[in-house]
């Protein structure tokens, strides 16, 4: 689209807002491409006097501050034209939909735009943080229902963008990419709601995949997996992984041995009734029945050859303890 930007000059704003320009062309071909493309001919970035508002063709942001600040806040406004705008769905009973798929969508174009970025590391945070503090209530509460502004503002754009990064790592990226093209082109202009969207998922996946929706989205079920000590039998290794958290995940674990080498172990669970395609050389253990709290694992592997065993060591699973997920052998 042709871009307009609309500020008030003054020795703040002529420093960023020039830089603005071209960001903002990067996010709209980072959208596009990545979530489907945006179908009017024009777009308008306006400063406003507080924070940001969202319009199909238009935003409202604030309009000073740092070229990061300003830029992030764009990307999530902008990320509304899809997520609300073309995307219609109800922000008063889904507002996980909304706000937390236009965050998700927003720390990802960042991260794409600006090297060394790690996407959602404030979102984990903050997730962890009201959950632990025993006041997280589940994300399809309805806007005006939440307890707190707290706990509204986790529920919405945290558990949402959440959500989105539990599910790729359920499926796999290529998966997911294909998946939110899917659900563009088959509700763009239309009102999805949160069925209609993981069945585009599931279609594009062929996993099963409303068990972790529901679960996700109507409770407050959280994911919690522990190590237990492991024991050394001669050449093997015996591990017990304990689910303590009361939603379950297909599992990895990465055996880091003492010569510097690395095993990816992937436990896949019998809800999704599929695994996710893998990119890096990884060995698929048996299925983890969801009933069962614990999992045994007996490692071909001499216990003294291993330097640390590891669940989740790119942090992608939404633990909220992440403190027992390692083992070093020192």
């Amino acid at each position: 689209p042709v871009l307009h930007f609309f500020y008030q000059k003054n020795e703040k704003t002529e420093k960023t807002w020039p830089l603005l320009k071209d960001i903002t062309v990067k996010t709209f071909q980072y959208l596009s491409n990545t979530f489907g493309p945006y179908p009017y001919d024009r777009y308008s970035v306006i400063q406003g006097g507080d924070g940001g508002m969202e319009y199909s063709m238009c935003t409202l942001i604030l309009g000073e501050g740092t070229l990061g600040g300003l830029s992030g806040l764009m990307m999530h406004e902008v990320s509304h034209a899809w997520f609300e705008m073309l995307l219609a769905t109800n922000e008063i009973l889904r507002a996980w939909m909304d706000e937390g798929f236009a965050e998700f969508a927003g720390q990802e174009a960042y991260a794409n735009i600006f090297p060394g970025f790690t996407p959602h590391l404030n979102a984990y945070e903050s997730y962890f943080k009201l959950v632990n503090s025993g006041n997280y209530v589940a994300p399809n509460t309805p806007s005006d229902f939440f307890p707190s502004n707290a706990a509204y503002r986790t529920g919405s754009y945290v558990a949402g963008c959440l959500f989105l990064c539990q599910l790729r790592y359920l499926m796999g990226e290529d998966f997911f990419k294909k998946g939110m093209l899917h659900y563009f082109d088959k509700w763009r202009m239309k009102h999805p709601g949160d069925d209609d969207f993981i069945r585009c998922l599931e279609k594009t996946s062929g996993m099963q995949l409303l068990w972790f929706k529901n679960l996700w989205i109507n409770t407050a079920q959280k994911i919690d997996y522990a190590l237990e000590p492991p024991v050394a039998e001669g050449d093997k290794t015996r591990l017990v992984i304990k689910r303590k958290g009361d939603l379950p995940m297909p599992v990895e674990l990465t055996v880091t041995k003492k010569d510097g080498s690395r095993e990816l172990h992937y436990i896949p669970m019998n809800e999704t009734f599929a695994v996710k395609p893998h990119t890096a050389p990884r060995i698929d253990e048996p299925v983890w029945f969801w009933v069962n709290p614990s999992y045994e694992l007996v490692l071909p592997i001499a216990y003294h050859t291993i330097a640390s065993l590891e669940l989740d060591a790119k942090h992608e699973l939404a633990d909220i303890n992440r403190r027992n997920d390692k083992i070093e052998n020192k």
